[in-house]
């Protein structure tokens, strides 16, 4: 049955004393740093067998925003930067709110759309797991590059899941004589984009911070169960 609406929310800590067990059946409660839960639809892949929690940021409700963004801030925070830059799309609005929260001047939005004063010398290719048959660039605006070179640069991302994107930012970044120190995401999922990581920036593995993870399910008897998988 397709998706007719798209409901996430904020759930305060004392609904859930413990977290609850599977089997799930429309949704997911994903446990953040407060305590307290961001619950998620659970959407099935097109074979039905595994499914995923789905976080669409730019179609979050204000109100789950606005509890996500001091959480994000504190996270950033811990990495003393000097700079925010945010990964397109669905980082960009959490990239901008966490740099306005730490009192930095601006920050800086990494593109897919090609402009024509681009150079390609500050561009990267890049596969989103969203979208795996787009061939598609990773852009950083020349006349933004004064904002990151040289500096202790944060990203932020809505999801990590393959990896992919955030690689592309981080190789990015690092081509514009950037210090990238670190990555701030609303959610992790799964654990595949740690190998990947770790072969071109080993020293960024236990440098990602999330404020709750989302595994992959699997079809079971009575609704979806976490895949358990070996972490990294």
């Amino acid at each position: 049955m397709k998706r007719t609406h798209y409901t996430v929310r904020i759930i305060a800590s004392d609904r859930f004393p413990t977290p609850p067990p599977p089997p799930f059946q429309d949704s997911y409660p994903v446990r953040l740093t407060d305590g307290n839960y961001l619950e998620l639809p659970l959407q099935p892949f097109p074979d039905g067998k595994q499914a995923i929690a789905l976080l669409m940021s730019n179609q979050t409700p204000f109100a789950v925003e606005q509890a996500l963004t001091p959480l994000l801030a504190d996270a950033a925070r811990a990495f003393e930067p000097e700079a925010i830059a945010g990964i397109p799309t669905l980082g960009l609005d959490y990239a901008r709110v966490v740099a306005k929260n730490l009192g930095l001047p601006d920050y800086v939005a990494l593109g897919t759309s090609r402009k024509f004063w681009y150079d390609d010398t500050l561009s990267v290719p890049v596969v989103s797991v969203t979208s795996p048959d787009a061939k598609k660039s990773l852009y950083l605006d020349p006349s933004l590059l004064e904002r990151v070179a040289g500096k202790r640069t944060l990203i932020v991302d809505d999801v990590i899941n393959t990896g992919g994107t955030a690689i592309a930012a981080i190789q990015l970044l690092q081509t514009a004589g950037t210090i990238v120190v670190g990555l701030v995401v609303v959610l992790t999922e799964g654990h595949d984009w740690k190998e990947p990581l770790s072969q071109i920036a080993p020293e960024l593995v236990q440098q990602v911070r999330g404020l709750g993870h989302i595994p992959i399910f699997e079809q079971v008897d009575g609704g979806w169960a976490p895949i358990l998988a070996t972490q990294f």
